[in-house]
């Protein structure tokens, strides 16, 4: 009832502003019990979807103040490349932090870790295993993310976790942008290797700017069905 409920708000049915019909219709409408809708205004209510005034209403809140990142990726869910590029502007902003932070206290046992994800992309690639490339993309950046010295930057990045793996999983389905990011992850541990922050950050930018790039290109001449 609570994805009911978010798709008809996000269909425009009850735009941004608007009072919710109450329970007893919206029961009525969906062929829930009361008790059931109610569970689901009351989920939406604490995400910052809905906002309930007490003797006038349960209203629907502008998307800025929604705290849910699923409910903002469904949102925006028929143009994958730009829910994709959206989620990697908001990975620049904390991974080259993280990154810069990584190169000044990385470890042996780290660069050889680092070294055998990429090798994992390598094979997963070449077998056109998407789900095992992802896993091996997914743990070189925990790594630096994890290993930047700053328990609040993994603690950060946390809730957009799950949002990432589809978009991971998405971009991972085009051979050319698994083959990039071979190459991309391969630079960044050339400049980690180096202990420049500097270095390391600007890898990392690269590598964030060429996803998103690609997934524009890629996503968008195949379109939100096929990606």
């Amino acid at each position: 009832m609570t994805d009911r409920l978010l798709d008809r708000i996000i269909s425009g049915e009850f735009p941004e502003g608007s009072t919710l019909p109450p329970e007893s219709l919206l029961a009525e409408q969906s062929g829930a019990s009361r008790l059931t809708v109610r569970e689901a205004v009351r989920v939406l209510s604490s995400q910052h979807v809905l906002r309930a005034v007490q003797g006038r209403g349960t209203y629907v809140n502008p998307v800025a103040r929604w705290t849910s990142l699923d409910a903002v990726v469904r949102l925006q869910r028929g143009d994958a490349s730009n829910v994709i590029a959206q989620l990697v502007e908001v990975r620049a902003m904390i991974e080259v932090g993280a990154a810069e932070l990584f190169a000044t206290r990385l470890t042996e046992a780290e660069l050889s870790a680092l070294h055998q994800d990429v090798e994992q992309m390598r094979t997963a690639h070449a077998r056109t295993d998407v789900d095992a490339f992802v896993r091996a993309d997914l743990a070189f950046h925990d790594r630096i993310l994890d290993g930047c010295g700053n328990p609040f930057v993994p603690a950060t990045f946390l809730p957009i976790s799950r949002a990432l793996r589809d978009a991971r999983t998405r971009t991972s389905s085009v051979a050319q942008i698994r083959e990039h990011a071979i190459v991309e992850h391969s630079s960044i541990i050339e400049a980690l290797e180096t202990g420049s922050a500097e270095a390391a950050g600007s890898a990392m930018r690269s590598h964030l700017v060429q996803t998103r790039d690609d997934a524009r290109r890629y996503l968008s001449a195949a379109g939100p069905e096929s990606a």
